[in-house]
């Protein structure tokens, strides 16, 4: 039986995790023969898609990590689409639609969104504070929290003019404990921790200073991950992450989700494993 083969898109760095090295692992200790190119070798050649010599329809699973360089994102997806979406661990779609602050808005809180300062702030009230992010930020950048006065309405503006777009959200009160990193793989809950803000802050980063613990989900929460699980694995999502507040989504991870370092830390297991042999099984069957 020919060896299975997966390619894996990363890019050159520097990386804010070690998926980079920790997946490619694991699919070799399930027998796959593992390549990697950089995300800027994809380029389209009489017709083929390939990355550096390799003809991407050849793989028998592809994984990119990350988005490579922001400005290219778009055509590289454009022509990573071409190929069977079953040999993509995650489809390449998800990497537009179901990455970041606004995918499943119907279990995010209250939410706003747009380019105008003057309409997101006639949207603030004073029932409670207010977040407002960038929508394309990573680990806690440019993320305010707010209330319907002179220096929130400053904080929306400067957003808009510094990022050009801009989410409003109100405050979730669950979030001042922290928020719950849910990792998921082919449609399941494989692990979890508690991100809980450093004193001072609202943001529950590691990058900004939140710390690490280990967490057992409530019913409740479980509910809401395993939900948004089938959801992703139903629009063609291998792995990604869950960042909860209950009763609410803050955000999904498909891109390059970062956590098996974090709960190898806490509980001493690689996850990576069981992630990549879920996923195999998944894709073999769909």
């Amino acid at each position: 039986m020919q060896q299975p083969k997966i390619l894996f898109l990363i890019g050159a760095g520097p990386h804010r995790n070690d998926n980079h090295r920790r997946l490619p692992k694991a699919f070799a200790g399930e027998g796959w023969r593992v390549e990697e190119a950089d995300h800027g070798e994809l380029h389209l050649d009489r017709g083929v898609v390939k990355a550096a010599d390799m003809d991407l329809g050849e793989c028998d699973l592809i994984w990119p990590l990350g988005f490579g360089e922001r400005r290219s994102f778009l055509d590289r997806a454009q022509l990573l689409r071409r190929l069977d979406q079953r040999r993509f661990v995650n489809a390449v779609d998800a990497y537009t639609y179901l990455h970041g602050k606004l995918a499943f808005l119907e279990h995010l809180p209250e939410t706003h969104a747009g380019s105008d300062a003057e309409l997101l702030i006639k949207r603030l009230d004073d029932r409670s504070d207010w977040i407002v992010k960038p929508s394309g930020a990573s680990f806690g950048q440019g993320v305010a929290k707010i209330r319907n006065d002179a220096d929130g309405h400053t904080a929306i503006r400067r957003t808009l003019r510094e990022q050009g777009f801009a989410i409003l959200q109100r405050y979730v009160k669950s979030a001042a404990e922290g928020e719950t990193r849910c990792l998921v793989a082919a449609g399941a809950v494989i692990g979890c921790y508690r991100r809980r803000p450093d004193t001072g802050d609202h943001r529950a980063n590691l990058a900004t200073g939140a710390t690490a613990a280990p967490h057992s989900l409530s019913t409740e929460e479980r509910t809401l991950a395993q939900t948004i699980a089938t959801q992703l694995r139903d629009a063609g999502v291998g792995f990604a992450a869950v960042d909860i507040a209950h009763p609410h989504l803050i955000e999904t991870n498909v891109a390059n989700p970062g956590g098996l370092a974090t709960i190898e830390t806490l509980s001493g297991e690689d996850l990576a494993p069981n992630a990549v042999r879920a996923i195999i099984q998944w894709r073999r069957d769909s």
